[in-house]
């Protein structure tokens, strides 16, 4: 039976003086070879002063560990290996049926000729070589890369198994040495079905997983619907009445315009109606007795009428000299020395009033980061003063084109309002990002969006 070869007891220390001397040559020799080929003729015939050996071969690994195939790339005597030659092929099968029935074993093996070789093969008939010795070329950390195999007519002994496997050790980092040492394979390469499997269920998933598609935009806080406060009548701003971001009740006064002249007409008003009064008042107590009065008195009369019109236009004109607040809010403006001394036309606006629970939205988003929104599209709200508490909201509109802004950068207003109308941030004028969502897209697309645009872009394709 096939057998392990054990442990062989260390050779006397005279018995091996003319050994040690040409295992120290064969090793200094070996060094010189430059080249693969010349190593594996040197193994395959200088080793027979040291281990008298009739046939040696010599072969090269393929393939894995488990079903590793052998190539014969020397045999002793011979300076070329005839590769189609059936000798060769039988030295090779009965190698690999060897190497198999170790179970990848790297010690020497000692083996009959008839454990593994083919015996109804003519080849057998002419093989009267029945001894042999497998010795792997095993160098330190690497793997099996080639071996050796001794073939003779007598037995081997143990003196010659330790010969072998210092030989071989010698011979395999010289091949280590001309071929340079195999690095250990990547961690990753351990797990390549595993990492296989992952990357297809990551492609999938980029495929296949729906994702809304998003984009940051800046956010204000404004006013839902507030109520303009325009000049009723042309004049000149005195002096703004309240401070901005006052809550005022309706009929407050507001905005003070300068008067002098609109009061200057309500004093000549009322003093024309005085003199109409007296002049109907004269004519009614002449018409007792004097006809021509009474005629005179309808004249008076209407000329009354007419002069009380005029003083009434005066004191309403007189009165829209104070704006004052058309409803309770918030009052919304700049800075009130802006408007001392300001002229203003009628319609001109000059603030407005705001409830401050009813709000909204402002949102601009620029060219580059505009999505595809559609009526009632998410919208969450992350104000620059409260970062942890964001709003939900919901889009109401967008402008269908985009407006340049002082500095220059195009972008669609977005208007957005929150869900619950009652849940309204501090105060109006807050700023801060508003993440809005667009129609689901695939995983894929929404990694590579950006890319693709740069890339037709630049490419124009």
């Amino acid at each position: 039976m096939p057998r392990l070869a054990a442990p062989a007891p260390r050779p006397d220390a005279d018995s091996l003086r003319p050994t040690s001397v040409q295992l120290i040559r064969i090793e200094g020799e070996l060094r010189q070879c430059a080249a693969k080929d010349a190593l594996w003729q040197h193994l395959a015939n200088e080793p027979v002063m040291l281990l008298p050996f009739d046939t040696a071969l010599v072969f090269e690994a393929g393939g894995g560990r488990r079903r590793m195939r052998w190539k014969a790339v020397a045999v002793s005597a011979l300076a070329q290996v005839h590769r189609d030659a059936p000798m060769t092929r039988w030295y090779e099968d009965m190698v690999a049926k060897a190497w198999s029935s170790t179970q990848g074993a790297t010690g020497v093996y000692l083996f009959e000729l008839s454990a593994h070789a083919d015996l109804s093969d003519p080849c057998a008939d002419d093989a009267a070589l029945a001894h042999l010795m497998w010795v792997p070329l095993v160098d330190l950390g690497q793997p099996v890369r080639a071996g050796w195999l001794l073939a003779r007519r007598t037995p081997w002994e143990p003196a010659h198994q330790t010969l072998a496997a210092r030989l071989a050790a010698a011979y395999a980092h010289g091949l280590s040495a001309i071929e340079g040492r195999a690095k250990p394979p990547a961690p990753w390469r351990r797990h390549r079905i595993a990492l296989a499997l992952a990357g297809a269920a990551a492609v999938l998933a980029l495929v296949f997983v729906q994702v809304p598609l998003t984009t940051l935009a800046p956010v204000e806080v404004m006013p839902e619907a507030p109520f303009v406060v325009a000049a009723p009548v042309p004049g000149v701003v005195e002096r703004i009445l309240v401070a901005p971001g006052t809550r005022v009740s309706e009929g407050s006064p507001l905005v003070q315009l300068v008067d002098t002249t609109l009061r200057s007409d309500f004093e000549v008003a009322g003093r024309k109606l005085g003199v109409a009064r007296a002049r109907k008042l004269r004519l009614q107590q002449a018409a007792v007795v004097d006809p021509t009065a009474k005629r005179e008195l309808a004249i008076a009369r209407s000329e009354e009428l007419v002069a009380r019109a005029e003083r009434d236009y005066a004191r309403a004109m007189l009165e829209k000299a104070v704006i004052r607040a058309p409803r309770e809010g918030v009052v919304l403006y700049g800075d009130p020395r802006d408007w001392m001394g300001r002229p203003v036309a009628v319609g001109e606006a000059i603030m407005r009033v705001a409830d401050p629970g009813r709000v909204e939205y402002r949102i601009k988003v620029a060219v580059a980061d505009a999505v595809n929104l559609r009526e009632n599209a998410s919208v969450k709200v992350f104000l620059d003063a409260a970062p942890l508490a964001p709003f939900d909201a919901r889009v109401v509109r967008a402008a269908y084109r985009a407006e340049a802004d002082a500095a220059g950068v195009s972008s669609y207003v977005v208007t957005a309002r929150p869900v619950e109308p009652y849940v309204a941030p501090e105060r109006l004028g807050l700023r801060g990002t508003a993440r809005l969502y667009g129609e689901p897209v695939s995983l894929l697309y929404y990694l590579l969006r950006r890319p693709i645009t740069a890339a037709r872009q630049w490419t124009g394709l």
